[in-house]
């Protein structure tokens, strides 16, 4: 009886030790508050506006405030409707600045950007418009000049732009409506290496800016053209500062070559100076004719003295008979 209780006492002492922790956690988990109470809202009212569905998947979302008109085109698919969540996937913003682009096929410009009134107008591979306008806003001095197109080769295209905020170059390749490849600016004057040609913008924060490329590999020359200048009235929003020069076609300069030493006569005969020879002097180059005038005197004392050993032996001899 007593070992029976004693069990039982030492069976509810061990659950009531292994409760604690459990009650002790239950009671602490009110006091700390869920994150996600505490953290705030994200904040989209940047980038909130009319969303309008303009084909191919892409919705347009329109504003007009105070960073002046913008139509920033995103990718929703081909089921979006309106009252379905748009901010998703940004696939090009247009605005005072960049008021062209391509996308999917649709030409997408932003008409009318100086004024108070904007439109979007989106052409279609079919040539059919559709017009947008967007919400009422406030006029500017338009200080935008382009788009000014270019034909570069390799079935790229590209279009230049100067504003306010300094020279832009849109690049286009050939197919799928004209689809934009890249976008060069002041803060990313040129393409990497990895694009396998070379476009970009010399001085992009000069007066002058330049716009070189050269797809085609091998000895094929650099193609270049200079921005439109700013209109009057308009002012950069930054202070011009020349980068480096334009490239120039350059001459390979001329490379010093040794005066050619004139081959010697049989007749000339080489000084060999006396003493050690000075440091970088030339000695004279001996030739063949030297080579063969030599031999031939060579052998030709060698003959004569031959023929006058002979001829004293013989006299020699005619003595000794004389006398004897």
């Amino acid at each position: 009886m007593r070992t029976a209780l004693r069990t039982s006492i030492v069976t509810a002492a061990l659950a009531g030790a292994m409760l604690v922790p459990a009650a002790g956690a239950a009671f602490a988990a009110p006091a700390a508050a869920p994150l996600s109470a505490s953290a705030p809202a994200s904040d989209n009212s940047r980038y909130e506006g009319e969303p309008v569905y303009i084909g191919e998947g892409l919705v347009a979302v329109l504003r007009n405030k105070a960073e002046g008109p913008e139509a920033w085109i995103r990718e929703v698919g081909p089921q979006w409707k309106p009252g379905d969540n748009y901010m998703v996937h940004v696939v090009t913003k247009l605005d005072r600045t960049l008021p062209h682009d391509k996308a999917k096929g649709l030409d997408l410009e932003l008409t009318r950007a100086a004024s108070a009134r904007p439109v979007l107008v989106v052409t279609a591979a079919d040539g059919s418009a559709t017009s947008y306008p967007l919400p009422a806003g406030e006029a500017s001095t338009d200080c935008r000049v382009g788009p000014v197109g270019q034909e570069i080769g390799a079935g790229m295209s590209a279009e230049l732009y100067l504003s306010e905020l300094g020279p832009k170059v849109l690049l286009f390749e050939a197919g799928d409506g004209g689809r934009g490849f890249a976008q060069l600016d002041r803060t990313h004057p040129s393409l990497p290496e990895s694009a396998g040609f070379i476009a970009r913008i010399v001085n992009p924060s000069s007066a002058k800016p330049v716009f070189e490329w050269k797809t085609q590999g091998g000895n094929d020359t650099v193609g270049r053209v200079s921005f439109p200048a700013f209109p009057k009235g308009c002012k950069p929003s930054y202070a011009f500062t020349d980068d480096k020069p334009v490239t120039k076609p350059t001459t390979p300069a001329p490379t010093s070559t040794p005066a050619p030493v004139k081959p010697q006569t049989a007749g000339q005969t080489s000084v060999v100076p006396k003493g050690p020879v000075a440091a970088g002097a030339e000695l004279p180059v001996e030739t063949a004719a030297d080579t063969r005038n030599t031999a031939t005197l060579t052998a030709g004392a060698a003959l004569i003295a031959a023929f006058g050993a002979l001829a004293a032996s013989v006299v020699l001899r005619r003595r000794r008979a004389t006398q004897g």
